[in-house]
């Protein structure tokens, strides 16, 4: 565990920013990693590397699980620890919702998890169980962390006191108007894995007024559909104020990114939203959990206070 306590900037709640790194899912890209948490220091971040243990074993065996478990819910229940960042997605962050003291997570302060792609899990059923907000943004784990307008906008928000404010680009697909003004709370991430938590005690029972964004990679796009599909026929859709659709990178099989999202707006009963703004690419431009957005003009527009 590494630890960099230089020019610590402050928050709204008065506690310095303590950025806790975890490995929550897959390994991360080490060199990568260590490149990358240079740039968080360098901005006055004080940064709290916490590895997995190598005598821990594979991730995956239950010593693995009970492993990660505890490590997260350390840093969770760290008031210190102002923010969890994912080193990096992959698979593993669902093994662990089941592991976390819920009840005992609900009389603590908020702390917001920061990352994408798997980590979508555990975002998600934080905000469905204890209404806390997260950082759908760059992984310092992954190559993707480009050190981009994506990175510094993450920069400037773990480095500023809220309220945090910040947009994308987002343009009207299928049968939705250019006209169309929405307002929502934000929600989402990545499709397939928060797919997987619907029906458990880790989704919300409802997204009525919610705007949902979504994005994938290395699926193809019969099983995205299948995915959408399931959403629909669980009558989440209706009641959300939009669906914003980012990048589904690397397809594979026979049809294209183009015919992919014209099929997801044909199926879509409210506005549908296409944005080049967030996915698994680089740029990846943080959108936050229960924000509250609004899209008009062409562009989404968030902030959390």
């Amino acid at each position: 565990m590494t630890t960099d306590s230089q020019g610590p900037a402050q928050v709204s709640d008065g506690l310095s920013t303590m950025l806790t790194v975890l490995e929550p899912s897959s390994a991360p890209e080490s060199a990568v990693l260590e490149s990358n948490l240079a740039v968080l220091r360098q901005a006055g971040i004080r940064v709290r590397y916490q590895r997995y243990p190598l005598d821990a074993g594979d991730r995956q065996a239950q010593v693995g699980v009970n492993t990660r478990g505890q490590i997260l819910s350390s840093a969770l229940s760290d008031p210190e620890s102002v923010y969890v960042l994912a080193a990096r997605g992959g698979y593993g962050a669902s093994d662990l919702l089941r592991h976390l003291d819920w009840s005992a997570l609900s009389s603590l302060p908020k702390t917001v998890v920061v990352g994408f792609s798997d980590i979508s899990a555990l975002q998600v059923a934080l905000y469905a169980r204890l209404g806390w907000p997260a950082i759908h943004g760059p992984m310092p784990g992954s190559s993707l962390w480009s050190n981009g307008p994506d990175v510094d906008c993450l920069v400037q928000l773990l480095s500023s006191p809220r309220p945090w404010n910040s947009a994308i680009r987002v343009s009207p697909f299928g049968s939705s108007s250019t006209d169309t003004t929405v307002q929502g709370t934000l929600i989402g991430g990545c499709l397939s894995v928060l797919s997987a938590l619907i029906g458990t005690p880790y989704f919300p029972k409802t997204l009525q007024g919610h705007i949902l964004f979504l994005e994938d990679t290395h699926e193809t796009a019969e099983r995205v559909l299948r995915f959408w599909n399931q959403w629909l026929d669980c009558d989440l859709v209706a009641g959300l104020a939009a669906v914003v659709v980012g990048r589904f990178t690397d397809l594979s099989g026979g049809h294209d990114e183009e015919w992919l999202v014209t099929r997801l707006a044909e199926r879509c009963t409210v506005p549908l939203f296409r944005s080049p703004d967030f996915g698994h690419i680089s740029p990846n431009h943080p959108l936050v959990i229960g924000a509250d957005a609004r899209i008009n003009g062409g562009g989404l527009k968030w902030r959390l206070d």
